[in-house]
């Protein structure tokens, strides 16, 4: 997914003067047009060998755009609020060439910190809840289940199914709480280690009970970061 913002700016000097600034400045690429300058930061390539795109400023008369691309996973202002110290440092750099109001700034900054503050708000309270309710029934069975493995045998039938349910309500714990992001990458970088660098993703998947789809997910999170190549 790619996301953009627009930040209105009035080019006042000559743009010729950024290029050798941005190009020593460890950037992907640096080109430059006859009205334009674009400066782009790459993840490197995905599973099926496409170029990933981590951010892109470019440069015109009238305006200074920021884009970006989010996993389809990550929150978009989230995502926002890792870039602002970058896009603040760029827009420092580029003040000799530009007029750019420090206003029209933070009105993004405002929105990104509003909507991140009041989606973690709403998240925790909903994991909480959920999680609250889920643990309560899960020690209720299990309760439940070790007083009747010290009861009679003539309770062997309520025993199977309070087995049955309490499983359930486990399975259903284990989902919610999932598996993270690191502990993923963490899995995956030991498997990819211990296999002499490769991986089969459906055995994988099938070791850990993940869908395949988040494997190739936490897959391309390592080759994002750096810490795996894919395989010419």
């Amino acid at each position: 997914m790619i996301e953009k913002i627009v930040l209105k700016a009035r080019l006042k000097g000559k743009l010729s003067s950024l290029p050798e600034i941005f190009a020593d400045a460890g950037f992907s690429r640096v080109e430059e047009g006859p009205d334009f300058l674009l400066v782009e930061k790459t993840q490197g390539e995905d599973l099926k060998g496409n170029v990933v795109i981590d951010y892109r400023f470019i440069f015109k008369k009238d305006r200074i755009e920021l884009i970006f691309s989010l996993s389809p996973k990550e929150n978009k202002y989230k995502r926002l609020i890792e870039l602002f110290p970058l896009f603040l440092n760029v827009l420092i750099v580029a003040e000799d060439v530009y007029d750019i109001k420090l206003s029209d700034v933070l009105v993004h900054v405002k929105k990104a910190l509003s909507y991140l503050s009041e989606s973690m708000e709403k998240d925790v309270v909903e994991l909480n809840s959920e999680l609250s309710l889920l643990r309560r029934d899960y020690e209720d069975l299990k309760s439940k289940y070790e007083d009747l493995v010290r009861s009679s045998e003539e309770n062997s039938r309520i025993l199977i199914e309070c087995e049955r349910k309490r499983d359930e309500l486990k399975a259903r714990l284990e989902k919610v709480l999932g598996m993270s992001d690191e502990l993923l990458k963490e899995e995956l970088f030991s498997w990819i280690k211990l296999h002499n660098g490769s991986i089969d993703v459906t055995e994988f998947s099938r070791h850990y009970n993940i869908h395949p789809s988040r494997v190739e997910e936490g897959l391309n999170m390592l080759i994002r970061e750096g810490y795996i190549r894919r395989k010419k």
